[in-house]
């Protein structure tokens, strides 16, 4: 049985507080878990992990956002973490309980193996978070690039409701300065970051944007 009572509590006192940009999209991301009508685990797959601890407003510390989510749902629920960087991967293992299952390696690749996994165990993905590839705000394509990979390698493991969230991606516009401290917009908003691609193709195959802040999240992409 589902009760996040307690999960909400810590969040509200301890969490919530700490995660600057990153508080109401998360918030948001947990509520819409808590209102999905499905019985049994709840599976969560993320890329990148939490690295340091304690570091809230700089990484979000989502590893562990998920394992104490994970910690009020029912039995067998689990989640699924891929860092390509040993260290990081090592220092989480440390921070989670065996709840998450944390993988070294490419995500792309282990995402696909991943998938595999699932499918024989015959589960889906309630949270896809996607927040592995560092980006450069300066030239932020190759790590856009890389998450529209992550999201097409495991596309088979989503349902229409499940919740794919990428962190990194405020809406950016161009603008011209018409005067000291006064600006024009040339250019609508659009989410740029890491999810700049899983926007463009979020939007060509029609998923739903529900949110959109310093994170981004849709449902059906499928």
């Amino acid at each position: 049985m589902r009760d996040t009572h307690a999960f909400w509590t810590w969040f509200d006192l301890e969490a919530g507080p700490k995660l600057g940009a990153r508080e109401v999209s998360f918030r948001k991301a947990f509520a819409y878990l808590d209102t999905l009508q499905r019985t049994g685990p709840v599976t969560i797959v993320e890329t990148g992990c939490t690295r340091i601890a304690g570091n809230w407003a700089g990484d979000g510390q989502s590893s562990v956002l998920f394992d104490h989510y994970l910690s009020h749902c029912p039995a067998g629920s689990e989640a699924h973490a891929v860092d390509i960087d040993p260290n990081a991967t090592a220092q989480c293992r440390q921070l989670v309980s065996n709840r998450v299952h944390v993988h070294t390696g490419d995500s792309v690749p282990v995402l696909r193996q991943i998938a595999r996994t699932l499918a024989d165990a015959g589960r889906t993905i309630d949270l896809l978070y996607l927040d592995s590839f560092d980006v450069d705000w300066k030239n932020t394509t190759p790590s856009s690039a890389h998450h529209l990979k992550e999201l097409v390698s495991i596309v088979g493991s989503l349902r229409s409701d499940t919740l794919v969230m990428v962190d990194d991606c405020p809406a950016q516009a161009r603008m011209v300065g018409t005067e000291p401290g006064n600006y024009s917009l040339i250019s609508q908003p659009e989410i740029g970051g890491k999810g700049g691609f899983v926007a463009e193709y979020a939007a060509q195959v029609g998923a739903t944007l529900l949110f959109s802040h310093y994170q981004a999240a849709w449902t059906h992409f499928v």
